[in-house]
């Protein structure tokens, strides 16, 4: 199978399996899926949205897999991750889980950190947390998190989230899988992402949908983030607009922010071909 960009679509890296300190990270198990692909030298940490899981990254698994090892977590209450014990986690719960999962697999020194909508979030908290553990960071379709917006559409937000999970995850993946992407993405782009989105466990939804209630990036993490960062937000996201994105650049010391024509809200998923290249230069210092 070819992606309507050229791009061929590689079969996904076996599902792995890890044990990690459910009592000192929150966890209601010790129990933490992932993917992986590639050996080094450098190491990749994937951290999807809130609707998506490690299957989200499948071009990324691969097309960074000869620079680097490429690991692809599934959050805490993400494909067959154990949850959080707690209703509503902060993002340094869910930052402490990811810095576990690398000592876990022996990735103990910088890593570059990979994060979609949600992951976005979570990866500039990984690195205003943990800055000793990071090297290079990309955000694509960039979020601030949502206490910027205020408190009414706070509230709309999450009841939109949980009426949107209410009927299940294969209602979800119907009914939201076309607003993630560009209007116009082909058909085969839309199959992709509803068979990530029909993944999601309704629980570990909400508790992310609560955890970015609180958080805005600009505000909390920005200001402690060192690390070379890109920002990628597709004119047609939907989701993040590109002023969000662009807001998360601009509070970041140093960091650029691109812009792809006709793409939404997934370019890992709508552009593997562009976005590969923009995180090749970004990584690896690889002409884009």
């Amino acid at each position: 199978m070819i992606h309507p960009d050229g791009t061929p679509v590689p079969p996904l890296p076996d599902l792995r399996f890890v044990a990690l300190d459910a009592a000192a990270l929150g966890l209601e198990g010790a129990r933490m899926s992932y993917m992986e692909a590639g050996e080094g030298p450098a190491t990749v940490l994937c951290l999807h949205g809130i609707g998506a899981n490690s299957m989200g990254w499948r071009f990324s698994l691969a097309g960074l897999a000869r620079q680097a090892r490429v690991i692809a977590w599934n959050a805490p209450g993400y494909m067959l991750t154990d949850g959080f014990a707690a209703d509503a986690p902060a993002p340094a719960h869910y930052a402490d889980v990811a810095v576990a999962l690398l000592d876990a697999l022996g990735a103990r020194g910088k890593v570059h950190l990979l994060g979609s909508s949600f992951g976005s979030m979570l990866a500039a908290c990984i690195a205003a947390r943990h800055p000793g553990r990071v090297s290079r960071m990309a955000l694509l379709g960039t979020s601030r998190g949502q206490r910027w917006k205020g408190a009414e559409e706070r509230a709309r937000m999450l009841e939109m989230r949980a009426a949107s999970i209410g009927d299940g995850p294969m209602a979800l993946a119907s009914g939201r899988s076309d607003r993630l992407i560009a209007p116009d993405a082909p058909d085969a782009v839309r199959a992709l992402v509803r068979n990530v989105v029909a993944a999601t466990n309704p629980r570990g939804y909400m508790q992310a949908a609560r955890c970015t209630d609180v958080v805005d990036v600009v505000e909390d993490f920005c200001p402690s983030i060192a690390c070379p960062t890109l920002c990628i937000t597709g004119e047609a996201d939907a989701v993040n607009l590109p002023a969000v994105g662009r807001s998360v650049a601009e509070a970041i010391r140093g960091a650029r922010f691109v812009s792809p024509t006709a793409v939404g809200h997934l370019p890992e998923i709508e552009a593997p071909s562009r976005t590969l290249g923009l995180l090749r230069e970004h990584f690896f210092r690889e002409p884009a």
